[in-house]
């Protein structure tokens, strides 16, 4: 657990461990589902006491043949799905793995839709034309000459 932000160390732990990795911030949301269902409340630095120490170092490494193939965004998404509220471990392909395709599927597709409107939006961003004020062309003067001799010859 790192107590500044680094590259490897993201996000930030919900139960005073400072910065932790994704790996680790995904079991600490598996633990909290978890606990929900048995009905128990975690406390500051549960990973270091039993019992959840041993379902701790367990999922871990779980969690991180799980990001090696999805990123954390996936994985934590599938986790907040209501399906997953009887989910015990990382290791429950049957149910976790229709869930994660899915959500594979959706984070694609947002990614998609994401790049091409950055690349829409840089595409069509044009100079703003220039407002041409006080000058008149010599055409606009002729005009307004010749409309001004109208206007008086009529009144």
């Amino acid at each position: 657990m790192a107590t500044n932000r680094t590259e490897p160390s993201r996000f930030p732990s919900r139960y005073g461990g400072g910065w932790v990795t994704d790996a680790q911030y995904i079991t600490e949301c598996l633990c909290v589902l978890i606990a929900k269902k048995d009905r128990k409340e975690l406390f500051d630095q549960f990973w270091n006491k039993e019992p959840w120490k041993a379902v701790f170092r367990r999922q871990v490494p779980l969690a991180v043949k799980l990001l090696k193939k999805h990123p954390p965004e996936v994985v934590l998404a599938t986790l907040c799905d209501r399906r997953c509220w009887k989910i015990h471990s990382f290791g429950a392909n049957w149910l976790l793995k229709p869930l994660l395709t899915e959500k594979q599927c959706e984070y694609d597709a947002q990614q998609v839709q994401q790049s091409t409107s950055e690349l829409v939006n840089t595409s069509t961003v044009q100079k703003p034309r220039r407002i041409l004020t006080g000058k008149k062309s010599m055409f606009h003067l002729l005009k307004e000459a010749e409309n001004g001799k109208k206007e008086k010859s009529s009144t």
